[in-house]
């Protein structure tokens, strides 16, 4: 008889043939072994196919689909999961070998719906933190949310839980969807948040958040609307979530230098923010990036 595993991870890929190797690597090297890899080819162009058919662990199933972007390659790779947990893992990222462990020791603990570890960024073999570093153990809801998602996509789920709500599908929130997802389930649930650092992102220049500013900027907008429309918020969460998603258009559109356009988001985000981090938001925007870049030289 087959045996169920404990684990089910997801991996969406589109044209991640040069990274997608040290990823499933990353997974099959787990010093917990309940599991089973489910790579969602979400339509590549590459030789994502070739490169995933050279390993021949049972544990790993490639699954091509026709392009629909990652929340409806997530959903995908969900639908046919089996594992009482689903971990959802981009095919640019890396376990560490004790991963999935440091989940299933707290999980037996606590039977969460959602659980999450920390994880740091690798940029060219620097290694460095991040948001979550500074974030104690224990259990997070919406109030964390509204301020961004931390997790970005770094997040186990209990597949049986009739509460669960799917990431949405729809292409024009690509690369914001696993935020609307966090806070669309955060409504009526929490997750829990170890404290060791068992994932690393590798933060190159093609991954989502950095690859077309002007295209994230639009999504963050329209983002905006879904989760004001979807989600319950209260009054303050709102300016707070309000704040946030205009904090971080002023930030996308000053990385590429459209200072007219970033002075105009931090002007939408100052009235929701902290006095100080408003007023370093728009010196920043109004003097721009060159300007900012040559200070710092300067400095240095």
């Amino acid at each position: 008889m087959e045996t169920t595993p404990f684990f089910s991870i997801v991996i969406p890929t589109y044209n991640r043939a040069g990274f997608i190797a040290d990823t499933l690597r990353s997974v099959l090297a787990q010093t917990f072994t309940e599991l089973e890899i489910i790579v969602v080819d979400d339509g590549s162009k590459d030789e994502t196919a070739t490169v995933v058919e050279r390993f021949t662990d049972p544990r790993v199933q490639y699954m091509p689909k026709a392009n629909g972007e990652r929340g409806a390659a997530r959903n995908y790779g969900l639908a046919r999961a089996r594992g009482e947990y689903v971990l959802f893992l981009d095919s640019d990222d890396l376990f560490h070998p004790t991963h999935l462990a440091t989940l299933h020791a707290k999980i037996v603990e606590l039977q969460p719906n959602f659980i999450a570890t920390k994880y740091d960024f690798n940029r060219d073999g620097v290694r460095a933190e991040s948001d979550m570093a500074g974030l104690s153990e224990g259990w997070y809801g919406l109030d964390l949310f509204v301020r961004g998602n931390a997790l970005a996509c770094n997040i186990c789920v209990r597949r049986e839980n009739p509460g669960l709500r799917p990431f949405e599908e729809d292409r024009r929130y690509a690369a914001v969807e696993d935020w609307m997802f966090m806070l669309e389930n955060m409504q009526q649930d929490r997750v829990y948040i170890v404290d060791a650092v068992t994932l690393t992102m590798n933060d190159h220049d093609t991954r989502s958040m950095r690859s077309d500013n002007t295209a994230l900027v639009r999504k963050l907008q329209l983002a905006l609307e879904w989760m004001l429309a979807r989600v319950r918020l209260t009054e303050l969460q709102q300016r707070i979530l309000t704040g946030r998603v205009y904090y971080l258009c002023a930030i996308h559109a000053y990385a590429d230098n459209h200072r007219r356009e970033a002075l105009q988001f931090a002007q939408q985000a100052a009235p929701h923010l902290p006095a100080k981090q408003a007023a370093v938001l728009l010196v920043r925007c109004l003097i721009g990036l060159r300007a900012v870049e040559w200070l710092k030289k300067l400095r240095a």
